[in-house]
């Protein structure tokens, strides 16, 4: 039974691809990432069978079955020469699928991963060319995880050899520790999270708004940026210190979750400015509407010796007509300035 098909069901697809890009990024074995890439061709594109195959520093030929249940499979399998010929040929046309099936190739010339999938019954063009544009999503996102994963674990095996072949003496111990701590470092200034708040910071925020944005703009579906700033941070740290000045960031970023859904990028900035990307139909005055209800809701509730107020700005973006996301952004900061500067006056 293939997918149902229109604007509503475009975007639950693209919350549900958003959904499992944060679930990759919070695993580390590989099988997990098989796991969350079968369960997305199953549910999302109703495949009944599949075949991935992967070279390179990742090596894979794995096989899913009705359930998109992950099992490693040898060249034994029907499809396995099809897809072994996929792979770093030139283009889609080298190779014909079989009937009732597809295959993917990530890059598309010359790939070095390749998924053949197949289904029961047949369906009309515009059908395999939806099925195409989201299995090759699933495909990215997957082959992206499982070359971070390989990644890391090559750099621990680097770490723990290097760790027994220094760790004879004193002087080589020193020098482990300091080799950590740079390793730490630089993982450190590569992460996607702010610290204090764990919310996406700023690399954090485009990493995963670029991807839906882009979808959004293929799907032709409804976005929106908003920009907030926290008022008179810098008055409760001159007054109350910094450290409460970090508990009234930590609580804009509560209250900003709050008003937004799982499915949104919410991230901060830096200092006392925080930006959303809300994948909606919905208008964004809607989720402004919701923020000043729950600052509302919890300078009533909240004993806090402040009060917490943050000034917003939305736009609707229109991802159709080539303008950058980016440029949407700081639409969205000059709308937060200008209510800003309203509520001053």
């Amino acid at each position: 039974m293939m997918q149902h098909t229109g604007p509503d069901a475009d975007v639950q697809q693209l919350r549900a691809l958003l959904t499992m890009s944060r679930e990759l990024m919070q695993v580390d074995e590989p099988l997990a990432v098989l796991a969350l890439a079968g369960r997305a061709m199953t549910d999302l594109a109703q495949v009944e069978r599949a075949l991935l195959l992967v070279r390179g520093e990742v090596d894979a030929s794995i096989g899913f079955d009705d359930m998109g249940a992950p099992r490693r499979v040898r060249g034994s399998h029907p499809w396995y020469p099809m897809a072994m010929e996929r792979l770093g040929a030139g283009a889609d046309e080298t190779v014909m699928p079989a009937p009732r099936t597809m295959l993917v190739g990530v890059p598309t010339r010359h790939a070095m991963a390749v998924l053949a999938a197949g289904w029961a019954g047949d369906a009309p063009p515009e059908a395999w060319e939806a099925r195409r544009q989201l299995l090759g999503t699933i495909l990215e996102l997957s082959v992206a995880t499982l070359g971070r994963i390989s990644a890391r674990h090559s750099l621990e095996d680097l770490v723990s050899t290097q760790y027994e072949q220094m760790a004879g003496t004193a002087h080589a111990h020193a020098e482990e520790l300091a080799r950590r701590d740079a390793t730490e470092g630089h993982m450190r200034a590569l992460a996607l999270t702010d610290v204090l708040t764990g919310l996406n910071n700023r690399r954090g925020f485009f990493v995963q708004a670029e991807h839906l944005f882009k979808l959004a703009r293929r799907k032709h579906a409804g976005c929106a940026v908003i920009y907030a700033d926290i008022d008179g941070l810098k008055l409760v740290n001159d007054q109350l210190g910094h450290a409460t000045g970090d508990q009234l960031i930590r609580d804009a970023a509560d209250v900003l979750r709050e008003s937004l859904r799982d499915t949104d990028i919410l991230a901060r900035f830096g200092g006392d400015e925080f930006v959303a990307f809300a994948l909606d139909n919905v208008h964004p005055r809607v989720i402004l509407a919701r923020l000043r209800e729950n600052l509302h809701a919890f300078n009533l509730m909240q004993e806090r010796s402040y009060r917490l107020a943050i000034s917003a700005g939305a736009v609707d973006c229109d991802p159709g007509n080539g303008t950058p996301l980016v440029d949407y952004v700081q639409m969205a900061d000059r709308e937060m300035y200008l209510h800003k500067q309203r509520s001053l006056h």
